[in-house]
């Protein structure tokens, strides 16, 4: 069994919950996922079997599409309505304009403070280790970019909802909370949603309960082979690639994965770059 399985991952479940579960169901150990799902969250989470698990790397590092709702009032520990309240307020006023502006002000933002309460290892040890022993820990600004970012209901009951298209790494938890900063409202996500991972989206995605051991995967690692950029190569480099010879810019100078095929169209390995080489990730065909 070898693929990518898009799975819709239920509230309440860790993302590896999920991967423990279809270690069962598809009677495999060599399985993991592209991109985490705290808890709270439902949504696209996807999973990666055999072979694929070594296209995490390249498939985590793609965009991600989310719906999402903040509300305002209170702030928590975590970010989310899950979290220990640390703030609140009853007494503000608060509009769409204000909503909408803030907004736009965050489409410009290329940085945020990722929570504490997250994996992110800082001196060899997690974050939420840090917070669960209330020990304080300084964390630096990480890279991040919204892509875009829209208000899809009016302000109901101090809460409004949200799409929004992120960089990897991005939290939206900390969008959230920072949110209720520029506003100077406490806030935190109260509902999370992925709904698009690179070019997977939720509208295949399997429910865990639909899954047994006789279920195909979504994509074959054929299916995306083929999504990749295409380079035809000489047929003395085959047994070279078969043996983890790398490429280099007498073959390409592509700057993204790509899959390169002999002269008889037949895919021959998924490569992706590696400093100033090409790196065979996955052989195919074998």
């Amino acid at each position: 069994m070898e693929g990518i399985f898009l799975i819709d991952k239920p509230a309440g479940m860790t993302s590896f919950d999920v991967i423990r579960k279809l270690r069962g169901k598809l009677n495999t150990k060599e399985i993991g996922h592209a991109g985490t799902l705290d808890p709270m969250a439902t949504g696209l989470l996807v999973v990666l079997v055999g072979k694929a698990t070594k296209l995490s790397d390249l498939l985590t590092s793609e965009t991600k599409s989310y719906q999402g709702t903040i509300t305002f009032g209170t702030a928590t520990d975590t970010y989310d309505r899950l979290g220990k309240i640390t703030e609140t307020m009853t007494d503000f006023t608060l509009n769409e304009l204000d909503i909408d502006t803030t907004i736009k002000s965050f489409l410009v933002k290329d940085s945020q403070v990722p929570p504490i309460y997250s994996a992110i290892k800082i001196q060899g040890k997690k974050l939420y280790q840090y917070a669960r022993q209330e020990q304080s820990i300084e964390i630096e600004e990480r890279p991040m970019e919204i892509l875009s970012f829209v208000r899809t209901t009016a302000l109901i009951q101090n809460s409004f909802s949200f799409e929004i298209e992120v960089s990897k790494g991005t939290y939206i938890r900390s969008i959230a909370h920072d949110f209720g900063i520029v506003l100077g409202i406490p806030s935190h996500l109260s509902a999370l949603r992925r709904t698009q991972s690179g070019r997977y989206s939720i509208s295949t995605a399997y429910r865990l309960t639909e899954i047994d051991e006789f279920t195909l995967p979504n994509f074959s690692l054929e299916d995306y082979a083929k999504s990749l950029p295409k380079l035809v190569i000489e047929d003395y480099l085959i047994p070279l690639i078969r043996n983890g010879v790398r490429l280099d810019e007498r073959q390409t100078t592509m700057e993204g994965p790509f899959t390169a095929y002999n002269k008889q169209e037949q895919p021959i390995a998924i490569f992706k770059k590696d400093g100033k080489n090409y790196k065979p990730l996955i052989q195919l065909g074998e």
